[in-house]
């Protein structure tokens, strides 16, 4: 079902393509992986190994606080070519709290990022549960922030088994400038991923960060 919700969210990324990005673009072969929720003590190496042995680089929405608890994973994740980008410090619902809390949050998380690898990162930032509010949206966006969604939702939140995650994957019609949303904190995730980069690739898809999009 294509919900209100979704409808503004892609008339937002129609008028304003450099604040808001569902899918990239559809010339080049490519996909965008995203992965929501870390750093994970024991799923990020893995994804990170995984990934490597598919040849693929991915954009990695990480927690401030997860990313304060692990941050040699923070680092690795980094000097390895993949990209960071800001899930907020604390996975904050923006419709739950003040916007001025909300906003402290993420202008938190991007700071502890850029503490850990010591370097300025692009500020890209997918809103927890993909909720923002118009309070909270504009000045994130005068700040200069790229509000990154997802044009395919994997559904490894609700689905529990490896076989049932590729299974769904490989029902679902993914093409060039899609951004696929996955998390670290499943091990079925985990389990699925070199299957799902197989099948991605067999369907002529390469892979890109959210900066190659």
């Amino acid at each position: 079902m294509f919900s209100a919700g979704k409808a503004i969210k892609y008339g937002l990324a129609k008028l304003l393509p450099g604040t808001v990005l569902i899918k990239g673009k559809p010339q080049a072969a490519r996909v965008a992986l995203t992965f929501d929720d870390g750093p994970h003590p024991q799923h990020t190496e893995s994804i990170l190994d995984i990934l490597d042995r598919g040849g693929a680089k991915a954009t990695f929405f990480l927690q401030g606080k997860e990313a304060e608890k692990y941050p040699a994973l923070v680092r690795k994740i980094f000097s390895r070519g993949h990209q960071l980008g800001n899930h907020g410090y604390g996975h904050l619902d923006a419709k739950r709290v003040a916007k001025r809390e909300y906003i402290a949050e993420v202008e938190r998380a991007q700071q502890a990022l850029q503490n850990i690898v010591g370097a300025q990162i692009d500020k890209i930032f997918r809103p927890p549960y993909g909720n923002i509010t118009g309070a909270a949206f504009l000045p994130l966006a005068l700040a200069g922030y790229l509000f990154v969604f997802w044009s395919v939702d994997s559904r490894d939140s609700f689905i529990r088994t490896a076989p049932e995650l590729v299974a769904h994957v490989e029902t679902i019609k993914i093409s060039a400038g899609d951004i696929v949303l996955l998390h670290e904190d499943y091990a079925h995730t985990v389990a699925a991923l070199p299957t799902i980069l197989q099948s991605l690739s067999a369907r002529s898809l390469g892979f890109s960060k959210i900066d190659g999009m």
